[in-house]
């Protein structure tokens, strides 16, 4: 996955012919599934509470999951292969 900020990801959308408002929407959901996949890569899909050692499942997951559905509703937005 490239490490592009957000600025970068909406130019590099909006070069390949997509609408602004398309662009912008498609660059959050994107952000929010890389930035969710960061966390369960480096914490796990199953975490430990820091105080009470519980063991809970990563609430990352529902975020990248959720942000994932969101990118696949926008799969008509040209030139995304170059992000991932």
């Amino acid at each position: 996955m490239v490490d592009w900020s957000a600025d970068e990801v909406v130019a590099a959308l909006v070069k390949s012919g997509n609408r602004k408002d398309l662009a912008v929407h498609y660059c959050d959901a994107f952000l929010e599934y890389r930035e969710a996949s960061k966390n369960i890569s480096e914490h796990g899909v199953v975490c430990s509470h820091p105080r009470t050692a519980n063991v809970f499942t990563n609430p990352y997951l529902a975020i990248r999951d959720a942000a994932l559905r969101k990118l696949q509703n926008m799969r008509t937005c040209k030139g995304v292969e170059g992000l991932w």
